[in-house]
Formats: structure tokens, sequence, C-alpha cells
């Protein structure tokens, strides 16, 4: 259709057109709406769902680096004073019990060996002590000291072990609830554009059902400009935006 065919195109069947388009629009949204907000609601259950699973986790794990950690704490605490203990109640000096270091990764093997290994070395102090050490009392005391820091090592590999596994179920319930929430947000982002659609569409309807009942001469000046042989709007705007850059180069 060519500029003057749709001059010839009176502005009520215009109006009309565009009037009727916007309430088939409107009419095709209400089924269209409670589709995309049940599928809505069900992602965003979905999505809390698996985010609650999710700080469960989190909250589950943080418990336990605690836990295995003051276990360490108070571990390394013993054997220091037991090492101390030893040295000075004897010549010949227990070569091993080296404290643990932080455990940061709790899906570490080898931070599981390390307290294995000391739990072991523990043993191995025994023997030496009823060896090396005379005093009774001082026996007694590295006995009590050796049995608390088995308590203690026990207690935070239970705990490494713990989050070991859970480490792996932290993988798979982070990724859900990635996907989970991906899935959500693009269920809201169909749905707002719906509702979008019908606040534009019922503006729409109010705007032209109005100029229905007018004589269009707002909207017709553009129309009686280029009529009578003046620029449409298009070329006002290519001609207005052509001003404002010569006026920068200026």
């Amino acid at each position: 259709m060519t500029p003057r065919d749709l001059l010839a195109v009176s502005p009520e069947f215009l109006a009309k057109a565009i009037l009727h388009r916007r309430e088939k629009i409107v009419d095709s949204l209400p089924s269209q709406m409670a589709k995309r907000q049940d599928e809505r609601q069900i992602a965003a259950n979905l999505a809390k769902d698996s985010r609650a699973k999710r700080d469960d986790l989190i909250s589950k794990v943080s418990n336990l680096k605690k836990e295995r950690d003051e276990a360490q704490t108070s571990a390394n605490q013993i054997i220091a004073k037991l090492k101390i203990l030893s040295d000075a109640n004897s010549t010949n000096q227990f070569t091993k019990l080296i404290e643990i270091e932080k455990l940061d990764d709790e899906s570490d093997k080898d931070s599981l060996l390390n307290i294995e290994n000391l739990q072991t070395e523990i043993d191995e102090h025994k023997n030496w002590a009823s060896k090396n050490v005379e005093s009774k009392e001082i026996s007694d005391d590295l006995d009590e000291m050796r049995k608390n820091a088995k308590k203690l090592l026990e207690a935070g590999k239970k705990a490494h072990i713990a989050l070991m596994e859970l480490s792996k179920e932290n993988n798979k319930v982070q990724s859900i609830w990635l996907e989970n929430e991906s899935h959500r947000r693009r269920c809201e982002s169909r749905y707002t554009k719906l509702a979008r659609c019908k606040k534009e569409s019922d503006s729409a309807i109010e705007f032209w059902s109005a100029e229905l009942t007018g004589d269009f001469s707002e909207l017709l000046l553009d129309s009686k400009r280029v009529s009578q042989g003046g620029l449409s709007s298009r070329s006002l705007m290519k001609q207005n935006s052509g001003n404002k850059k010569s006026r920068r180069k200026n």
C-alpha cells in the first residue's frame, strides 16, 4: 500500500480496524494468562522447594564444618601439651604426633587419612610412654590426654566423613535449584509479557474508543501537512536529527 493509498483510507476505518485488532487480542489473553499463571505458580513452588533444600544443606555443611574444626582445634591443643609433657619426662623423644593442619576442603580424602594416621600415632605413643616414661603420675596424665585427643579426633573424623558425603549431594541439589530457578524466571518472563500486552491493549482500546467519538483532528495533522506537500513525520524526525548533529559539530 502506497502513502497515497493510506491517505485515502478514512481515519474512522483505521481507528475501527485498530480497535478491533486490540479487542481480539484482549479476548484471547485471559486463557493464555491463566495457563501461564499455572506454569508460573508450579515453577515458583519448585524453585522455592529446591532453594529450601539447598539452604538446609548449606546449614548442615556449616554446622559440620564448625563441629569438625572445633574438634580439630581442641585435639591439636591436647596433642601439643602431650608432646611437651612427654619430652619433659623422657630422654628419648617421641618424634611423631604432628598436629593436623586446618581442613578447608570437606571432600579431601588426604585430610581424612591424616586424621586416621594421627589416631594410629596416638596408639603408638601409648606403647612408647610405657617404655620411656617412668613416673606413674605422668603416665596417667598422658593416658588421659590420649583418650581425650582420640575422642576429639573421632568426632572430627565423623564430621569430616559426613562433609565428604554432603559435598556430593550439595552439587546435585545446587544444580537442581539452578535449573528450577532458571525455569521460574522463564515462566515469570512469559507471564509478564502477556500482562504487559493486556495493559497496552486495554490502553489502546480506551484511546481509540475515545477517538471514535471525536473528529480525529489531532491525528490528522500529519496527514494534512503531507497532502499539502509538506514533510511526513518520519522526514521531520530525520531532519531534526540532522540539525542536532550539525549543531554538535559546530
